[in-house]
């Protein structure tokens, strides 16, 4: 008897939920009506949402500086909370030379100095007399006595050397690093 009630009840509430059952014959047609996507639209739609990630760093960025820095502007332009903070290299000795080339022979100490490139560096001594020291590679190949001078030959860098032409028979070379700025003139052929 149970079962018949059981099968009596089902035959009953079908009908009912048969119309919720039509719903579902439309599924094969579910994606007609939607638009494709082109590639572009697709990488606007990514630049749009990474725009709007970056504009969130900013202001979490601007936060964070003025929760440190105060929230104050300053009087001096560079001190200001929206400029960026810029990277100060320190100053280093220059230690390993700069390079100069060469383009005539030159003649230190009575001794031919063929064209080329050249390791500078200088050195002053106890006495406070500075000397050019020229190398190629590792090896030693001249010294020639300098003048120390103030003047900074209009150059951009600290660290400098450069051989400029003076006369028929000398060449100007100058120098320049952190410590002291010299020249010493020589002779060439």
């Amino acid at each position: 008897m149970r079962k018949l009630l059981l099968i009596l009840f089902i035959f009953l509430l079908l009908p009912v939920y048969a119309d919720e059952w039509d719903n579902f014959s439309d599924l094969d047609r579910a994606w007609d009506g939607q638009k494709s996507i082109t590639n572009k639209e697709f990488e606007e739609a990514i630049d749009t949402l990474e725009g709007n990630k970056k504009k969130k760093e900013a202001k979490q960025r601007k936060k964070l500086i003025k929760k440190i820095g105060g929230g104050g502007t300053s009087l001096h332009p560079d001190l200001s909370p929206d400029s960026e903070i810029k990277s100060i290299t320190p100053l280093r000795e220059n230690d390993d030379g700069m390079l100069l080339n060469v383009p005539v022979n030159l003649i230190i100490n009575k001794t031919p100095l063929e064209k080329g490139f050249y390791k500078v560096m200088a050195e002053k001594d106890k006495n406070g007399d500075i000397y050019l020291l020229f190398y190629q590679s590792q090896y030693f190949k001249g010294k020639v006595k300098a003048n120390e001078t103030h003047e900074d030959y209009n150059q951009e860098n600290l660290d400098f050397v450069e051989l400029l032409p003076y006369n028929d028979n000398f060449v100007k070379i100058i120098f320049g690093s952190l410590d002291f700025n010299a020249f010493a003139f020589v002779q060439y052929k």
